[in-house]
C-alpha cells in the first residue's frame, strides 16, 4: 500500500516545532513490513495542504490532538474528495472516536497505532474484528475491543524521522543555549502509572513500558551521526521512573561519546530525582528538565490524584540550581476541588521553590480524561470548541462549586505577576547570555503576556 501520513498545522497558537512522533512511529512500522509511505507534517510544509499531493496514494492517516481535531476535519473534507480511505489516530480521536467517524471518517485508531495500522493495510476493505478501532456499520458506531498494549516496545523500529521533510525545520532555540541548533525529539518510554486527574492515558495507557538503554541509545547515536543533531529533546512522561535505566543511558552516552545538549522538558518526577543522578546528566550535556508540581497544597495533591512529597520537589530544584541545570515548574490553576486557598499555596510555593522557569496553566479537561467527565456530571463546560483548547491563553474552561471563571483567572494572572515581577528573577533573567541574544523574541513574549493580562 502507498500510505499518506498527515499531521495538521497548528494554526491558533506559536509552538515549537517538533517531530511528530506517534505517525514516525507508525510510518517506520509499516515500512519495514513493506509499505511505502509519505510523512507530511504540515507545521513545516511551506504550502497549504491539496489534493495534488494524494496522487498515488491509496491510503491516508491523520493524527489529531484536540486543539488539532478542527484542523485535521478540514483536511478530512480535502481528502475525501479524492474518495481515498481515511484513517484518524492520536489522542483526541481515541477519546472521542464517533465524533470523527461522523464526519466521514472510514476508521478510528485508539490507542496504540502501529500494529492496529498494519491489520488494517493487511484485512481492508474488511474493519471487523481488528483490535483497537472503532468503524461505523449500518449508520451505528463499532468498538472493537482494545487491543493490548505493545509489551516489548524494543521491538519497534526507530521512528521514520529520514521520512521528514524539512527536517532543518527543526532547530528549537532554547534559553540556556546562546543559538538555535538541529534538534530532534525521542520518547524513550511509554505509559505512565499515576492518576492524575487532568492526564489522558487512552493511547499509551497506565503501564510503565521503557525501551532499554541500549535501544535508547542506540536511537541517540542514530540521530546524532545521520542527521547532526545537537539537542535532544526526551519527551517522556516519567523518563526518570527507573532510576537505574537512566544511569545507563548516561553512562552509554558517555562511552560513545555521543556529545549533544539534552532535555526532559516535558517533565521528570521530582521525587525520582538526586543530586547525584543529575550530576551524572549533566556531565553527558543535560541542560534543562521540567518537574510536575501543579499544587502548593497537600490536600489537593491527593484530591488531583498526583501523588507527590513536595519536599523532595524543593530538593531537586536547588540541586538543578547547584549544578547550573535549569529547571522549570509546571503549576496549575483552577482544578477540581480547588478553592481561592489553595490557589494562594499554589503561587506561595511557586515562588518559595523558585524554579528558573514557572508556567502557569489553567486546569484543562481534556476529553478522555477524569476531570472531563467530573466537569459533565457536577459542573459546567464553558467552552465548547476544541480550537481553544490551547494552555497558555489564561481562559478557564469550566466551573465547579465555588470554581468560578473570574477567580480563576484572576488567580492565574496574579501567579504570574507574583513570581515574575520580583526583583531576583530579574536580575536571574538579564544575567544570562541567552537572554540578551534573544532580546527580541523575549520581547515580543512579554508583549503578548502584557496583552492577556489587561484583558
Amino acid at each position: 500500500m502507498r500510505v499518506l501520513l498527515l499531521h495538521p498545522k497548528l494554526r491558533k497558537y506559536i509552538q515549537p516545532k517538533l517531530p511528530p512522533l506517534g505517525i514516525l512511529s507508525v510510518a517506520s512500522f509499516l515500512e519495514k513490513i513493506g509499505h511505502e509511505v509519505r510523512v507530511l507534517d504540515l507545521n513545516v510544509y511551506p504550502e497549504e495542504f491539496n489534493d495534488n499531493l494524494l496522487e498515488n496514494i491509496d491510503f491516508v492517516g491523520v493524527t489529531a490532538t484536540t486543539p488539532l481535531i478542527k484542523e485535521a476535519w478540514h483536511l478530512l473534507s480535502i481528502i475525501k474528495k479524492k474518495n481515498l480511505p481515511v484513517i484518524f489516530g492520536g489522542p483526541h480521536s481515541s477519546a472521542l472516536p464517533e465524533e470523527s467517524l461522523k464526519k466521514g471518517v472510514d476508521i478510528v485508531v485508539r490507542g496504540e497505532g502501529e500494529q492496529t495500522m498494519a491489520e488494517i493495510l493487511a484485512k481492508w476493505p474488511n474493519k471487523e474484528n481488528i483490535l483497537g478501532i472503532s468503524y461505523l456499520k449500518d449508520g451505528k458506531a463499532v468498538h472493537v475491543p482494545s487491543r493490548p498494549l505493545i509489551k516489548d516496545i524494543d521491538t519497534l523500529p526507530f521512528p521514520a524521522f529520514h521520512l521528514l521533510e524539512n527536517i532543518e525545520e527543526y532547530t528549537t532555540p532554547q534559553p540556556v543555549i546562546t543559538e538555535p541548533m538541529r534538534t530532534l525529539t525521542m520518547v524513550t518510554s511509554r505509559g505512565c502509572p499515576y492518576g492524575c486527574n487532568y492526564c489522558y492515558k487512552g493511547v499509551f495507557g497506565k503501564t510503565w513500558r521503557a525501551h532499554s538503554p541500549e535501544y535508547v541509545v542506540n536511537l541517540w547515536e542514530h540521530i546524532y551521526r545521520k542527521f547532526n543533531v545537537k539537542m535532544v529533546g526526551v519527551q517522556d512522561d516519567t523518563f526518570n521512573l527507573n532510576y537505574q535505566r537512566v544511569e545507563k543511558i548516561c553512562q552509554l552516552l558517555k562511552s560513545r561519546n555521543i556529545k549533544t545538549h539534552w532535555t526532559t522538558a516535558q517533565g521528570m518526577r521530582a521525587d525520582r530525582i538526586d543530586k547525584a543522578l543529575l550530576s551524572k546528566m549533566k556531565e553527558v550535556g543535560f541542560v534543562r528538565t521540567g518537574f510536575g508540581i501543579e499544587n502548593g497544597s497537600p490536600e489537593m495533591i491527593k484530591i488531583i490524584g498526583k501523588q507527590l512529597d513536595l519536599a523532595r520537589v524543593k530538593e531537586a530544584i536547588d540541586a538543578c540550581k547547584e549544578l547550573g541545570i535549569e529547571s522549570i515548574g509546571y503549576f496549575m490553576i483552577g482544578n477540581y476541588g480547588e478553592n481561592k486557598e489553595t490557589m494562594k499555596k499554589t503561587i506561595k510555593l511557586a515562588c518559595k521553590f523558585d524554579p528558573d522557569v514557572a508556567h502557569f496553566t489553567i486546569a484543562v479537561p481534556l476529553p478522555g480524561a477524569p476531570l472531563f467527565e467530573i466537569v459533565k456530571k457536577e459542573g459546567k463546560l464553558l467552552i465548547d470548541d476544541w480550537d481553544s483548547y490551547g494552555y497558555t491563553r489564561g481562559r478557564c474552561f469550566f466551573e465547579i462549586g465555588e470554581l468560578k471563571k473570574e477567580l480563576v483567572e484572576k488567580m492565574w494572572k496574579r501567579a504570574y505577576r507574583q513570581f515574575y515581577l520580583r526583583p531576583k528573577v530579574f536580575i536571574r533573567f538579564f544575567s544570562k547570555k541567552a537572554t540578551w541574544l534573544s532580546l527580541p523574541k523575549f520581547f515580543r513574549a512579554s508583549l503578548a503576556y502584557l496583552g492577556i493580562m489587561k484583558n
